[in-house]
C-alpha cells in the first residue's frame, strides 16, 4: 500500500515534470542559530535546554505562472527536560497534517539528561497563479488573522503566542483556492485534512470600504462545529484598529447548545520617534471546558483555535522602542483576571551583523491555580532563552 509520504512526493515530483514554456530559478534561504534555554518551574527547580535550529526554504519557479515550495525545520535539542516530561519527545514527533511529514529520534545520556533529533516539513505546496486566480495544493499556511495575539478567525492553523523559536508558524494540508476581485478584495474556499481525518473546510470574502478592510468566513471546523465569522482592520485617527469574532456550534448536538463566541479586539499606535504601543483583548466561551492544573500546560498545550483563550477574559499589553537601528527593546504583558495571574515578557535584540543578531528573551508566569482536589495555590513559572541567529 502508498504510504502518505511516498504519495506527496509523486505529486510534487510529476508537477515538476510538467511542459514549461519558461526557464527555470530557484532560490534558497533560511537561517540556523543556537538556542540556550533555562527554565524554573514550581515543585521541579531549575531545567536546562540547547536548541540547534536549522530552516531552509527552497522555491523553485519553473514557470511565470507556477511556484514549487518546500520549506522545513531541522532541530536537535539537548536538555534535561527529557527525564521530567515523558510526553515531551513524542509531542515534537507529532505531525498535525494528513500527511506524516515530521521524523524524530531520541535516546537518553543518563537518568535525567537526553537529546531530540526533529525534522519536519511545514510547507511543501504548489501554487498555480492565472490571471486574478491562484491555487495552492500542498502543506501550506493559510493565515486569515487580523489581529496580532489571539486570531479566532485563524482555524486552520493556530499558533501559541508563547513560542519565540517559529515566527513561519505551523502550516495545513490544504487546498485553497483565491479569485482577487480587486485591489484590496477577494474571495477565497479551503479545505484542510488533517492527521485523524477530519476534514475543515471554509469560504472567507474579504473586501475594503471607507478606508477599513473587512472580511467574513463561514464553513466547518474538523467535521465538529459551524463556524461563522468577522474581522476588520482600519484607523481611529492615527491609531490602528482591529479585531475578529468567531461563533462556534457543535453540529453533533445543534439543536442543544447554544454555541460558543470567541472575541479579538486590537489597538496599537506608533509614536514619531518608533516607540510602539499595543493593546488586545480576548473573551473565549471556551475558556471554561479546560482544566488547567499547571503553568505547563500553557506551554505545552496542543494549539488549535477553541483553546486560544485561558480563561474567559484575557488583556495584553505591550511596548517597544528602537533604541537605534541597531537594537530594539520590548516589554509585554498579559493579565488573566480570573487567575489572579499574569505573564512578563521583556525582550532584547540587538544586529551584529547583516545576517547575523542576538536575542535575550524572558518570559515570567505566574497564577493562582486550583488542582483536580479543589486546592488552590500560586503556581510561578521563569524562562529565559539566549539566541544568536545566522541567516543566509
Amino acid at each position: 500500500m502508498i504510504s502518505k509520504r511516498t504519495c506527496i512526493l509523486f505529486v510534487c515530483t510529476g508537477i515538476s515534470l510538467l511542459p514549461l514554456k519558461s526557464q527555470s530559478f530557484v532560490s534558497i534561504n533560511g537561517y540556523i542559530n543556537d538556542m540556550q534555554s533555562v527554565y524554573h518551574v514550581d515543585q521541579i527547580g531549575w531545567l536546562w535546554e540547547n536548541q540547534v535550529h536549522n530552516r531552509l526554504n527552497i522555491n523553485v519557479y519553473p514557470a511565470l505562472w507556477l511556484n514549487l515550495s518546500f520549506q522545513g525545520r531541522t532541530r536537535f535539542q539537548q536538555n534535561n527536560l527529557y527525564g521530567q516530561f515523558p510526553g515531551y519527545t513524542n509531542n515534537l514527533g507529532l505531525d498535525p497534517g494528513w500527511f506524516d511529514l515530521t521524523w524524530s529520534f531520541d535516546d537518553a545520556y543518563n537518568n535525567n539528561a537526553g537529546y531530540i533529533f526533529t525534522t519536519s516539513l511545514d510547507r511543501a505546496y504548489a501554487e498555480f497563479s492565472f490571471g486574478d486566480f491562484v491555487g495552492t495544493v500542498g502543506r501550506q499556511r493559510i493565515n486569515w488573522g487580523q489581529t496580532f495575539v489571539w486570531n479566532p478567525n485563524d482555524i486552520f492553523n493556530s499558533y501559541s503566542y508563547f513560542d519565540v523559536d517559529y515566527p513561519e508558524r505551523p502550516g495545513s494540508d490544504a487546498i485553497r483556492l483565491q479569485y482577487y476581485t480587486g485591489m484590496a478584495s477577494n474571495i477565497e474556499l479551503a479545505v484542510k485534512l488533517d492527521s485523524s481525518g477530519s476534514l475543515t473546510t471554509a469560504g472567507y470574502f474579504r473586501f475594503n470600504t471607507r478606508g477599513y478592510d473587512f472580511q467574513f468566513i463561514g464553513g466547518v471546523l474538523s467535521a465538529e462545529d459551524l463556524v461563522l465569522g468577522a474581522g476588520w482592520s482600519g484607523n481611529i485617527q492615527n491609531v490602528s484598529f482591529r479585531g475578529e469574532t468567531t461563533y462556534f456550534r457543535d453540529l453533533e448536538n445543534f439543536a442543544d447548545t447554544a454555541g460558543n463566541f470567541m472575541v479579538s479586539v486590537g489597538l496599537d499606535y506608533t509614536f514619531s520617534n518608533s516607540l510602539w504601543l499595543r493593546g488586545e483583548l480576548l473573551y473565549s466561551g471556551f475558556a471554561d471546558k479546560f482544566d488547567i492544573y499547571s503553568l505547563t500546560h500553557i506551554l505545552a498545550a496542543d494549539m488549535n483555535v477553541k483553546n486560544l483563550g485561558f480563561t474567559e477574559w484575557s488583556l495584553f499589553s505591550s511596548i517597544s522602542y528602537p533604541v537605534n537601528p541597531l537594537f530594539n527593546i520590548s516589554v509585554a504583558g498579559i493579565y488573566y483576571p480570573e487567575w489572579k495571574g499574569f505573564y512578563l515578557g521583556p525582550s532584547f535584540d540587538y544586529s551584529l551583523a547583516n545576517n547575523l543578531s542576538a536575542s535575550l528573551i524572558f518570559q515570567g508566569f505566574s497564577a493562582k491555580l486550583e488542582d483536580p482536589l479543589g486546592n488552590t495555590a500560586r503556581e510561578n513559572t521563569f524562562i529565559g532563552y539566549a539566541r544568536i541567529k545566522w541567516s543566509f
